[in-house]
This record gives structure tokens, sequence and C-alpha cells, in this order.
């Protein structure tokens, strides 16, 4: 009987450490060239419309190619990060603080548009990809 109990709670422990790694896999999945969506959108906004780099003629087309990958490169350097393209955990925690820092400017300047934008931002992206935490 104790064999039992012990075996079964060994396959839950399995299952639920399995599952764990999957969800945390899924979570921090950078936002590279090729992807496409919201969470690509809210890399463009800060690359471009809060920074001003370009992210290619469409503009933030929520489409990660090869100009947006540039404007990103652009913006690590800048930002004194790895200038790798991809937005993993550090870069999205720079533009997450990146961004935060530009709404605060923007209360004190009394900029109301960029403060609604920035608010906006805050809004959609973080539940978007983890990454912008």
């Amino acid at each position: 009987m104790q064999w039992r109990q012990a075996g079964r709670g060994a396959t839950i422990g399995v299952l639920a450490a399995g599952m764990l790694a999957v969800s945390a896999t899924a979570a921090f999945a950078d936002i590279v060239r090729g992807n496409n969506g919201q969470a690509v959108w809210c890399v463009q906004h800060v690359v471009h419309t809060y920074n001003g780099i370009s992210v290619g003629p469409k503009g933030e087309d929520s489409d990660f190619g090869g100009n947006t990958e540039r404007g990103v490169k652009t913006y690590q350097r800048r930002m004194g990060v790895d200038d790798d393209g991809r937005v993993g955990p550090i870069t999205g925690h720079v533009m997450f603080q990146d961004v935060n820092n530009v709404r605060r400017i923007a209360r004190q300047t009394g900029e109301t548009d960029l403060f609604n934008d920035t608010g906006r931002w805050l809004n959609l992206c973080p539940p978007a990809s983890s990454v912008f935490q």
C-alpha cells in the first residue's frame, strides 16, 4: 500500500515538474525575426516611437523582419545590452524600464498624449510576452 502511494506521488511530481519546464520555456520565449503579432508590435513601438529608430518603411506592422531586427540591434547598442537582435528577458526588461521612464517624464512635462500612449503599452505589452517585466 505504501509503495503505491509513493509511486503515485513520484509520478505526479515528475508530471508537475515537466509541465513547469514547458511553461517556463514558453513564458520566456524570445521575440525574434520571423515572429509576428502583438509582442512584435510592442518591440517595434519602443524602438520606433519612443526611441526614433527605424523599423522599416512599413513602420510598426507587427512583423519582425530584417528592418525590425536592425532597429532592435541599434536599440540594444544604445541601451548598453548585447546587440544580438533578439528580444529576450534582458532586452525586454530594458524596454519595460524604458517605457516606465518615458511615462514618468511625460507625466512631469505634461505630455498627455505620450503619457496615455505609454500607459497603453504598459497595459498591452507585459501580458503579450513575459519578456516585458
